[in-house]
């Protein structure tokens, strides 16, 4: 996997993380990288998470991430078409995520997504 924040110029100031125990986020766009930062939702959603000061915010896509967090407490996803619901099924189980909410834990992240396919 690439790690593309090096290659980039952000538009916005994401702001450090306050305190001891930020709230751990990995943002992911479920196709590849250059499909997924193209997407102005996407990069609404994640500039405003990384411009909040008690949270931490990772992303991800497909073929390329930032450092992840081991524990994270928040997975969201957006969701641009049909196809990318496969992508983050897939995602999900590379991460150890039980696909079911009801499978899922109390040490396990909420997961949350949203996009133009969801108003469809």
């Amino acid at each position: 996997m690439r790690v593309y924040a090096a290659d980039e110029t952000l538009l916005f100031t994401p702001v450090p993380p306050v305190g001891e125990d930020p709230l751990l986020c990995v943002y992911s766009y479920p196709n590849e990288y250059n499909v997924g930062i193209t997407s102005l939702g996407y990069q609404l959603v994640w500039s405003w998470l990384a411009q909040q000061p008690g949270v931490r915010v990772s992303r991800a896509f497909t073929d390329a991430e930032e450092p992840l967090p081991s524990k994270p407490h928040l997975l969201g996803f957006s969701l641009g078409w049909e196809l990318d619901y496969a992508n983050m099924l897939d995602m999900l189980a590379r991460w150890g995520v039980p696909l079911r909410a009801t499978e899922r834990g109390e040490e396990a992240p909420v997961v949350f997504g949203g996009g133009g396919v969801m108003g469809q």
